[in-house]
């Protein structure tokens, strides 16, 4: 087994953690190591579980399977799981200050290293060595709130007619939870070191409209407010 150097460059996401591949974004870099090595790949998802094995998994668990990194389609995957054979490595980022709504400060990464924006897979269908993007959820607790509160109340308007005073007042609350919604976005969690305030307040179902709910309503269908 041969050591090689090869560098090569690579698409990147338009924005780390957040669903979707740059067109023009990339990055450059350089896999420092050996030829080919082996690893072991969790026969359920096809993640690698365990880098550089000389021997194979226990049976009945683990996959083993060789990575060449002379490959140019294979290339960068081995680039991101041979860190290891470097027992200094670092990499050179840079940041620039991103300032937030709420005036919080996020560093954001200007030059990430692949393994900052892909995880390492095995596709079993295609038999290829593949990128998977690491993605962080967006969260915004009282959006969560506002969208139970009117999936509950479509739940059941959608089914039943409850009369023109009732229908209005259920389509006017649902237009105002869609309001609501348009007023306190989903956030990324990681930009913030605390989320913004709700934006007003999560509208609530007026009383006659609950109380006409309440007469078709099964209990466990449609939830509780």
């Amino acid at each position: 087994m041969a050591n090689i150097t090869s560098s090569f460059t690579h698409l990147l996401p338009t924005e780390l953690y957040v669903a979707g591949i740059s067109t023009n974004v990339t990055g450059s870099y350089t896999y420092v190591g050996p030829d080919s090595f082996d690893v072991w790949v969790d026969r359920s998802d096809g993640g690698v579980t365990k880098v550089a094995v000389t021997t194979d998994p226990p049976e009945n668990g683990d996959i083993r399977k060789t990575i060449s990194a002379t490959s140019p389609d294979s290339l960068p995957m081995a680039y991101a799981l041979s860190h290891q054979f470097t027992d200094d490595y670092s990499w050179p980022y840079t940041y620039t200050n991103e300032t937030m709504e709420n005036g919080d400060i996020y560093k954001k990464i200007d030059n990430p290293d692949l393994r900052d924006a892909y995880q390492v897979y095995w596709d079993f269908a295609s038999e290829k060595w593949t990128f998977k993007q690491i993605l962080k959820q967006l969260v915004n607790d009282n959006a969560d709130e506002a969208k139970r509160r009117r999936d509950y109340v479509v739940t059941f308007t959608d089914q039943y007619d409850f009369g023109d005073s009732i229908n209005t007042k259920a389509d006017h609350y649902v237009a105002g939870i869609g309001t609501y919604l348009g007023n306190n976005p989903y956030y990324k969690r990681w930009k913030y070191i605390t989320l913004p305030a709700s934006v007003g307040t999560i509208p609530k179902i007026p009383v006659d409209v609950q109380i006409e709910l309440n007469k078709v309503s099964i209990q466990g269908v449609g939830g509780v407010v």
